[in-house]
């Protein structure tokens, strides 16, 4: 019977370090999620799969999905998925965020022309921006 409680023992204290483990896994994809330009959009799905376009991924790995998530296996418990890329979260009514086709880049855009980015204050662009914007009448995208 003592033999039975030590087994016992030693298997609740493996599962607790599989629990911590797949929290702390699940914490280290969850933390760039709250960032000030991401959406900050998180889950966990217990019974999801770690299989993701026909390849296995082992505990601890991550992919990305075509819907820009980032989601990382943490087998047995689960898979947890956030929001990937940068996306402005602050910017003026006049504009709104698009994404760029086949791509999880986002920017701020003037809502009636596409082609322009989100300017605001002084005329200057968006502090993330970094790159002058370029004259020619293309589309960002």
């Amino acid at each position: 019977m003592a033999n039975l409680r030590a087994h016992f023992a030693r298997e609740m204290a493996l599962a607790a370090g599989g629990v911590f483990l797949a929290l702390l896994l699940f914490l280290s994809a969850v933390v760039p999620c709250s960032s000030a330009y991401n959406s900050g959009e998180c889950f966990f799905n217990t019974k999801g799969s770690c299989e993701h376009m026909g390849q296995m991924y082992g505990i601890g790995e991550s992919w990305i999905t075509s819907d820009c998530y980032q989601c990382v296996c943490m087998e047995p418990f689960g898979v947890g998925c956030c929001d990937h890329g940068p996306q402005p979260v602050d910017y003026p009514d006049w504009c709104e965020v698009i994404r760029k086709p086949d791509s999880c880049m986002s920017i701020a855009v003037m809502r009636v022309n596409h082609k322009l980015p989100c300017l605001w204050g002084r005329g200057r662009l968006r502090p993330d921006a970094r790159k002058p914007w370029n004259s020619d009448n293309d589309p960002l995208f």
